[in-house]
């Protein structure tokens, strides 16, 4: 591992989180398209033009709206990051799999949905960034 884990508070309780390549394939096989599903976390809206292409500014920017993000991807999210972040730190610290139940890890969720959408995202966007800068994949 690269990075600490990150922890999420639900209920007064810290919980690991991770998006790693295990959580992006969950994505992908449910969801097909990542950037669909990253827009559902945050609730992003690309406006369209009449021919169905996206609009944007000058800078190139997508030009939308934001609203409620999707609650299905947000649940399915939260599950998936905190399932993989607790079976990370268990093979961690050499013990075994605290089992994690999506309902009740729902159940727990004191947060609004956009602010959790947020947090879900950071550590989603957090897939794309590179770890380790002397990787030894590029080295001769």
């Amino acid at each position: 591992m690269f990075e600490e884990l990150r922890c999420i508070e639900l209920s007064g309780e810290k919980y690991p989180i991770k998006c790693d390549m295990v959580v992006l394939e969950k994505i992908q096989n449910k969801y097909m398209n990542m950037t669909e599903f990253e827009n559902g976390l945050t609730g992003f809206v690309p406006a369209q033009n009449e021919a169905g292409e996206y609009k944007r500014n000058e800078e190139g920017y997508l030009l939308g709206v934001y609203r409620t993000p999707e609650i299905k991807m947000l649940n399915d999210a939260l599950f998936w990051m905190v399932k993989e972040g607790e079976e990370i730190k268990a093979e961690e610290e050499s013990r075994s799999v605290n089992e994690v139940d999506r309902n009740k890890i729902l159940r727990k969720v004191d947060i609004p949905p956009k602010d959790l959408g947020t947090l879900l995202h950071e550590e989603f966007q957090r897939c794309f960034e590179r770890k380790n800068e002397k990787t030894t994949q590029r080295t001769e």
